[in-house]
C-alpha cells in the first residue's frame, strides 16, 4: 500500500514525543506491509467521518486515513478526543 502525508498529518506528527515518533514509524511500516494487520486495530469510521479509516498507533494516539485506489492518504493525527470531536 502507497501512503502520502498532509501537512496537518505532518504537523501533528512533529508534536509527538520521539518514542510516540519511533512507534508511528513502526507502525506506518506495518500499515504499508498489510493495513489489516490486527496489530493497528484498523476500523472504519461512522458519523462525520464516514468514508475515513483509523488505527491505533499508540493506546492514546490515533492515525486518520483516507483510501484512494492503492494510496492511503493520512489526514489527521492525534488523541481520541482530537481525532474524533
Amino acid at each position: 500500500m502507497e501512503v502520502e502525508f498532509s501537512s496537518y498529518f505532518l504537523d501533528q506528527a512533529k508534536k509527538l514525543t520521539q518514542k510516540e515518533k519511533e512507534v508511528l514509524a513502526e507502525k506506518v511500516e506495518l500499515f504499508r506491509k498489510n493495513p489489516r494487520d490486527p496489530r493497528l486495530k484498523t476500523h472504519a469510521l461512522t458519523g462525520k467521518l464516514k468514508g475515513s479509516f483509523s488505527f491505533s498507533v499508540t493506546y492514546s494516539k490515533r492515525a486518520i486515513f483516507v483510501l484512494s485506489g492503492n494510496t492511503a492518504i493520512f489526514a489527521e493525527m492525534g488523541t481520541h478526543d482530537h481525532v474524533y470531536r
